[in-house]
This record gives structure tokens, sequence and C-alpha cells, in this order.
């Protein structure tokens, strides 16, 4: 049994999870809910595999508090990577009524990286390739123990709404907000 070892590989590991719908590759809607597991994966679930643990330190990127809680670029790079190869899909969803917060950190993730212009709010999904990619080379490296917790955690994620997942880290991991701009409104101050 292998590892994941890059960021890239955890993405795909967490898209091709079921979700509060209980099918195989649920979309997530929209990078801030990403960027939040990703790092809620890091904190909380990672650990609950075994001291042998599957899930390199390398598959983790860096975080730094950020205006919007808990921030890392480098998801940002890796999802577009994905898109560009094919292996993800980023459909942009329409809504006007997005989150102030949701619009403002793609903004900055775009000034910041001089990338082009995608809809704010994205849907991401794993390609037909990307599914292909994840059952020959990453689903054998978890357990199915391991897989149940990630479709678990999925799931928790999926269902709650942005705002109310966005509470939990401020609430748990009030260091990762020191610079948020948006820290009374999560917290309902």
């Amino acid at each position: 049994m292998g590892r994941i070892t890059s960021c890239k590989d955890l993405l795909m590991v967490l898209l091709y999870a079921k979700g509060h719908t209980g099918q195989q590759c649920e979309p997530i809607v929209g990078k801030t809910r990403l960027v939040k597991m990703v790092f809620l994966f890091e904190k909380e679930i990672r650990g609950k595999f075994s001291l042998e643990t599957p899930i390199a330190e390398s598959a983790l990127p860096r975080f730094e508090p950020f205006s919007f809680g808990p921030f890392s670029a480098k998801i940002y790079e890796d999802l577009e990577f994905l898109v560009d190869m094919g292996l993800v899909d980023a459909v942009g969803s329409g809504e006007q009524d997005l989150l102030e917060d949701e619009r403002q950190e793609y903004e900055y993730w775009q000034a910041t990286s001089g990338e082009g212009d995608r809809p704010f709010q994205e849907i991401f999904c794993l390609t037909d390739l990307g599914k292909e990619f994840v059952e020959t080379r990453l689903k054998s490296r978890l357990l199915e123990s391991q897989w149940n917790v990630i479709d678990e955690f999925k799931k928790r994620c999926t269902s709650a709404p942005l705002k109310a997942l966005l509470k939990y880290v401020y609430t748990r991991y009030p260091d990762m907000t020191t610079k948020s701009t948006i820290r009374d409104e999560v917290l309902g101050r």
C-alpha cells in the first residue's frame, strides 16, 4: 500500500469520496468550502488513521491566517493544475447571491496569482479521467475503513451551510482567524 503524498492527490481523494447525498464523487461547491475542508482534514481527520498514516505530511498544504480564516494558496494552485490536466471539472454555479467572503477570498487569490477570470464560486467534481485516476492509482492506498472516515468527513462538510462550517473553524481554531476581516460576522458578534 502506498501513501497519498501530494496536495493534488488529497484533493482528488476528497472529490472522489461520498458526500451528504451518498453518491461517489459528489461535487464540492466553492473554493472556500474546499479550503476549509482540507484544513479540517489536517487538523481533525488525518490523525485518526494510525501511526502509519497513508496521508503523508507533504500532502498537507501550509495554512496561514488570512482575511477569511485559514488559507492556503497551494490549494488554489493545485485545483487549477487539476482542472488544466482534465482531472477535475470546475463549473460556475451561476448563483448571484453568494457569500461575500467566497468572492473576496477568490479575488485575493486571483490578484496574487495572476490567474484568469473564472467564476468566483465553482462546483468542483472529478471528470471521468479523474475518477479513473483515483480508482487505478489512489484508491488502494487507503483501507476501506479509512475511506469510510473520509466519506463521513465529506458528508459533514458538504451538508453544512458554508456559514456554519466557517463558524466551526473560527470557533475551534481562533489562532487562524487573527487576520480575519469577517470574524465578528462569522461568530455573530
